[in-house]
C-alpha cells in the first residue's frame, strides 16, 4: 500500500513557497511513476503477444486435425489436401517461431514435449493415409491422437490461464501506479491550489471545459471495461465458431462424396430392382428422413451389434458391413422394414444408396445447424461491441440486450450451468443500450465466477406500474453479510489478486443512476439476487 499525507497535517503554507519546489517534486515522480507504468504495460503487452500465439497455435492444432479427418473421409491425401498441409505447416511453424522467442522455455517444456508427440503421430496417421490404409489411421486417431489432441489442447489452455493470470496482475500494479500518480498529482493541485487560489478565480471556464472531459472520460471508461471484458471472450467465441465450421467443412464433404455415388448408380435401379424391391426401399429411405434420431455413439455401437445378430440370422452377407450402414443412417430396430430389400440379389447395393441419399440429407441439416449458430454468435459479438456516441436515448428491447450477453457467455454456461428464462412481456424503454448491455454483461459474469462448478442461473424480467424489473439470481457462493454495503465502491472487490478492478458493479450502479432507476442486491451462500429497477422514461 501506498502511505500517503494527509493534507490536513500539513504545516500552513505561505504564499511564499517557492513554486519551482513543487513542479520539480511533481516532476520526479511522475517521471518515476511513468517509467514503473511504462515496464509493466511492455509486461503486459508481451503476456497479450504469448496468449495470442497460443490462441493460434490451438487453432492450427485443430486445422491439422480436421485435415486429417478429411484425408480419411476421402481415403486418400489428395493435391488440395496435400497444399492445405503444406500451408497449415507453414503457418504452425511461424507461429513456434514465436513462441520460441519467448523467454519463459522452462514454463513451456511440456508444451514442446505434447507438441512434438503430436506431430509424429499426425505424422505416421497421415503416412498411413496417403498409403491408403485408413482402418489403421483410425485406429491411430481412436487410441492416440485424440488422447495426445486432449493433453496438448488442455496444456495450451493452461499457459493460456497462466499468460492471463500475469496480464492481470501486471494490469493490477499498473493501475496502482496509476492512482498513485493520480493521488500525488491531486496533492500538488491541491498545495497550488491553496497558493495561487486568487489567480484561479478567473479560470472558471477551463474548469468547466476540464469537467467535460472528464464525463467524457468517464463514458470512454464503461467503454473501454465493455472491450476489456470482450478481449478475455475471445479465444472462447473463436473455439464456438470453430466446432461449426468444422462440421460444416466435413458434412459438405461427406455430401458430395455421397451425392456423387448415389448419382452414379441411380441410372442402374430399375435393372438391379423390381418394382416391389423398389417400394421397400424407398419406404425405408423415407422412414430413415422423417424420423432421424439421435443416437449416442455407445448406443449406435450397440444397435449395431443387435442388427448384426439380426442380419446372421437371416443369412445376409456381410452382416456386419451393412449393420454399420443401417445404424449409422439411423433406421429403428425394425427388421420387416429392412430385411425384405436386403434378402434381394442387390440387397447390399440397395443400402448402400439408400445410405448415400439419408446420409446427404442428415449432413445438409448440420450445416443448416452450424450456420445457425454461428449467426448467433456473430450477431452478439456485434451488438455487444457495438458503441453509441451520440449520447441520446434510445428505445430499449431490454430483453435482446439480455439475449446477447447469453449468446456471448453460451461457451461459459454450456458446460455446467442451467439458465432459466422467466420473461414477462415487458415494454420497451427510453435509455442508452450498449450502457445497459454493459450492466447485464457484468452481473452474468459475475454469476458464472461465482458458480465455478456449475449451478443454476435465472434471469426473470417484469413489467411495473411505471417501469421494468430485471432479476439476475445466482446459485453461487454468495456475498458475505459484510461486504454487501461495499460491493458498489470504486475499486472494492472480494476476487483474488489480479482477477477484478474493483470497478464493475461500481460502473453498473452509476448507469443505473444515470436511467433514474435503482439497483439492489441480496445474498447468502448458494444465493444471490441482483434486482434492477428501470423506468420507461422519455426521450
Amino acid at each position: 500500500m501506498f502511505n500517503v499525507t494527509k493534507i490536513s497535517s500539513l504545516p500552513k503554507l505561505k504564499s511564499t513557497l517557492p513554486t519551482g519546489f513543487v513542479f520539480g517534486a511533481a516532476m520526479v515522480v511522475a517521471i518515476a511513476s511513468a517509467t514503473a507504468i511504462y515496464q509493466l504495460n511492455h509486461i503486459t503487452e508481451k503476456s497479450s503477444n504469448a496468449r495470442l500465439l497460443l490462441t493460434q497455435l490451438k487453432e492450427q492444432v485443430s486445422r491439422l486435425n480436421s485435415l486429417e479427418w478429411e484425408g480419411i473421409s476421402k481415403g486418400e491425401i489428395d493435391q488440395n489436401l496435400t497444399e492445405e498441409l503444406a500451408e497449415n505447416k507453414e503457418n504452425t511453424d511461424a507461429i513456434i517461431q514465436g513462441i520460441q522467442e519467448l523467454e519463459e522455455q522452462d514454463y513451456l517444456k511440456n508444451l514442446w514435449e505434447l507438441y512434438t508427440s503430436y506431430q509424429a503421430k499426425m505424422e505416421s496417421s497421415l503416412e498411413l493415409i496417403a498409403q491408403r490404409k485408413i482402418q489403421e489411421a483410425i485406429e491411430i486417431n481412436a487410441n492416440e491422437i485424440d488422447e495426445i489432441y486432449d493433453e496438448l489442447y488442455d496444456e495450451i489452455q493452461t499457459l493460456e490461464k497462466g499468460y492471463i493470470e500475469q496480464h492481470q496482475q501486471t494490469r493490477k500494479l499498473a493501475d496502482l501506479g496509476t492512482t498513485f500518480t493520480l493521488i500525488m498529482a491531486a496533492l500538488v493541485i491541491g498545495i497550488l491550489s491553496y497558493i495561487f487560489s486568487k489567480r484561479l478565480l478567473n479560470k472558471n471556464q477551463e474548469l468547466k471545459v476540464a469537467l467535460i472531459n472528464l464525463q467524457q472520460a468517464q463514458n470512454q471508461l464503461i467503454q473501454r471495461e465493455k472491450m476489456a471484458a470482450l478481449g478475455q471472450l475471445i479465444a472462447g467465441i473463436a473455439h464456438e465458431i470453430n466446432n461449426p465450421l468444422g462440421a460444416i467443412q466435413a458434412s459438405a464433404n461427406n455430401t458430395d462424396k455421397a451425392l456423387k455415388e448415389f448419382l452414379d448408380e441411380l441410372p442402374h435401379l430399375d435393372q438391379f430392382l423390381s418394382s416391389q424391391e423398389q417400394n421397400h426401399l424407398f419406404q425405408l429411405i423415407n422412414c430413415v428422413l422423417k424420423n432421424k434420431p439421435s443416437i449416442a455413439s455407445q448406443e449406435t455401437r450397440a444397435l449395431k451389434r443387435r442388427i448384426t445378430a439380426q442380419l446372421r440370422e437371416n443369412d445376409i452377407k456381410n452382416a456386419r458391413y451393412i449393420a454399420d450402414l443401417l445404424a449409422d443412417m439411423g433406421v429403428p430396430e425394425t427388421p420387416e422394414l429392412w430385411l425384405p430389400i436386403l434378402k434381394s440379389e442387390r440387397g447390399e447395393w440397395a443400402t448402400e444408396l439408400a445410405y448415400n441419399l439419408a446420409s446427404s440429407c442428415t449432413n445438409n441439416q448440420i450445416i443448416l445447424r452450424a450456420v445457425e449458430r454461428c449467426s448467433k454468435t456473430i450477431f452478439a459479438l456485434k451488438s455487444y461491441a457495438r458503441f453509441q456516441p451520440s449520447g441520446k436515448k434510445q428505445l430499449v428491447k431490454v430483453v435482446n440486450g439480455l439475449e446477447t450477453v447469453l449468446e456471448i457467455y453460451h461457451n461459459q454456461l454450456k458446460r455446467n450451468i442451467h439458465v432459466i428464462r422467466d420473461y414477462e412481456e415487458i415494454p420497451d424503454i427510453w435509455g442508452y443500450t450498449d450502457e445497459l448491455i454493459q450492466v447485464w454483461t457484468n452481473l452474468v459474469h459475475n454469476a458464472i465466477q461465482a458458480m465455478e462448478s456449475g449451478g443454476t442461473l435465472t434471469i426473470v424480467t417484469r413489467k411495473q406500474e411505471n417501469g421494468i424489473q430485471v432479476s439476475i439470481q445466482d446459485t453461487g457462493l454468495g456475498i458475505p453479510p459484510e461486504v454487501q454495503s461495499k460491493i458498489f465502491d470504486a475499486f472494492f472487490t472480494t476476487k483474488s489478486a489480479g482477477e477484478g478492478s474493483g470497478l464493475g458493479l461500481h460502473i453498473c450502479q452509476k448507469i443505473i443512476n444515470k436511467h433514474q432507476g435503482k439497483i439492489t442486491v441480496d445474498s447468502k451462500p448458494g444465493y444471490t439476487l441482483f434486482c434492477i429497477e428501470l423506468p420507461i422514461g422519455s426521450s
